[in-house]
C-alpha cells in the first residue's frame, strides 16, 4: 500500500545565496536524509528524500536502454543531468543550483507542493500561471 508523505502548499522565499527553507512538515518526513533535487516535467523542480529517489531510480530508471533508445537517453539526461544531492543546513534550508533556478524560472518567491513521495518547488508566478491554465482546461472539460 502506498504511503503519501508529502501534501499541501507552502510559500517561501529564496535568500541572497539561493537557499530556500524546506517547510517544517516536509523536514519532519525527510529527517536527516539528503534531498535529491532535479528538473521536473511541468517547469518546476522535483525533490525527493534520497531513499525515495533510490527506490524510484531502481524501479523506473534502471531498465532504461541508453544504447538503443534515444528516448531513454533523453530521460536519463533530464533526470541525472539536472540532479543535485543537497544537504539541509541547521535552518532546514537547501541551496538551489544556478541550473535549477534557470530551468524552473525561479525568482524570489517559491511554492512548495507536496506530491505523494516527493515535493515540487515552483516559482510563484509560474505556479500561478500553471494553475490559471489548468483551471481554464478544467472549465472547458479538457481535464
Amino acid at each position: 500500500m502506498p504511503t503519501y508523505k508529502f501534501w499541501g502548499q507552502y510559500k517561501h522565499s529564496l535568500d541572497s545565496k539561493n537557499r530556500v527553507a524546506i517547510p517544517a512538515k516536509f523536514r519532519e518526513v525527510i529527517g536527516g536524509e539528503r534531498v535529491v533535487v532535479m528538473e521536473s516535467f511541468d517547469g518546476c523542480l522535483q525533490a525527493f528524500p534520497e531513499s525515495e529517489w533510490d527506490k524510484l531510480a531502481d524501479k523506473k530508471l534502471s531498465g532504461l536502454d541508453y544504447i538503443d533508445s534515444a528516448e531513454d537517453r533523453a530521460i536519463e539526461r533530464k533526470f541525472f543531468g539536472s540532479m543535485a544531492k543537497c544537504e539541509m543546513d541547521k535552518q532546514g534550508r537547501i541551496g538551489l543550483t544556478p541550473i535549477h533556478i534557470k530551468v524552473a524560472g525561479i525568482g524570489k518567491e517559491v511554492i512548495f507542493m507536496g506530491v505523494r513521495n516527493r515535493f515540487e518547488i515552483w516559482d510563484l508566478k509560474r505556479w500561478n500561471a500553471y494553475r490559471a491554465e489548468t483551471k481554464k482546461r478544467e472549465q472547458s472539460g479538457q481535464v
